[in-house]
């Protein structure tokens, strides 16, 4: 995916006039910049932000750097998780990139992407794999594709406000999962969240660092395994204590974390699920105005 395009590009793209797109840009429909040399130039986030706000289809989308079929045109959520799947598994990556750009575009919340799509999808290529009818390479592989087209989808968005609350979190080490961290990041920045994803098999002493040296109002943490259970729970609690101690709501989740250590933590919300953590993202005091 580009960056920025011209306004004759975004034009053929959308399938509309030039002339009427560069009115648009004059009434700040469309964002544009203007370059070293005076002219215009346009984000491609701000025409995917346009295409997704009011239903509109791409007419020619190798315009802006993506696959033929990204149009903004779906169907169910059931044929586009065989659809993923069958992509991922044969390592088809323009398929499946297309496949989640088109829910995007399609006004799905991304927290609905992630919980009725891209997890589902995930346990049904583990659950193969567990069978012997998926190879490692291919699961390793989903993996690594799954994780550059959330970063397509992240160039995708709008970029959050500069007043807009910050959040931060990623994975303990001995965590080598990277999936869910990211989708937590993309989550909170479709509601207008700063957030920014620290990465995965992160120490608990540079977590503490990171919350001390940035001005985050949220904190996250996706736990997938735990090393020693008490351990995890000492350190968790110095953690814990210092986000109260600075404002900051710490949002935990992740199969590892059962009823009974849940008991024996302190957080402000436990998500299950990635439309519970926008719920929570949305409902909290520091939280962006919606537009």
């Amino acid at each position: 995916m580009q960056d920025l395009i011209s306004p004759k590009q975004v034009a053929q793209a959308i399938g509309v006039s030039e002339s009427s797109l560069k009115r648009w840009c004059d009434r700040g429909i469309l964002p544009s910049v203007k370059t070293a040399g005076g002219h215009r130039r346009i984000p491609v986030s701000a025409v995917l932000a346009y295409v997704r706000e009011t239903g509109q289809t791409l007419a020619e989308p190798e315009l802006l750097g993506l696959s033929r079929a990204t149009t903004g045109v779906t169907r169910s959520l059931e044929v586009k998780r065989e659809r993923l799947i069958e992509a991922l598994l044969a390592g088809d990556e323009t398929v499946a990139s297309q496949t989640v750009l088109n829910l995007y575009l399609a006004k799905y919340p991304l927290s609905t992407i992630c919980d009725d799509v891209l997890a589902p999808v995930f346990a049904e290529i583990g659950e193969r794999w567990g069978c012997g009818d998926v190879a490692v390479y291919q699961e390793r592989r989903a993996c690594e594709i799954c994780q550059r087209l959330l970063h397509e989808v992240r160039r995708a968005l709008p970029e959050p406000k500069v007043d807009a609350p910050f959040a931060i979190g990623g994975t303990l080490d001995g965590d080598p999962y990277t999936l869910a961290t990211a989708m937590v990041e993309l989550v909170l920045r479709d509601k207008g969240w700063r957030a920014c994803s620290l990465g995965n098999m992160l120490p608990f002493q540079t977590l503490r660092m990171a919350l001390c040296e940035s001005p985050a109002k949220l904190f996250w943490l996706s736990v997938t395994s735990i090393r020693d259970e008490e351990t995890f729970l000492s350190e968790f609690a110095r953690i814990s204590e210092m986000a109260e101690q600075r404002g900051v709501a710490v949002v935990v989740g992740g199969k590892a974390l059962t009823e009974s250590i849940r008991r024996r933590m302190r957080y402000s919300c436990y998500c299950d699920t990635f439309g519970h953590l926008e719920t929570f993202a949305k409902s909290h005091p520091s939280a962006p105005a919606a537009e």
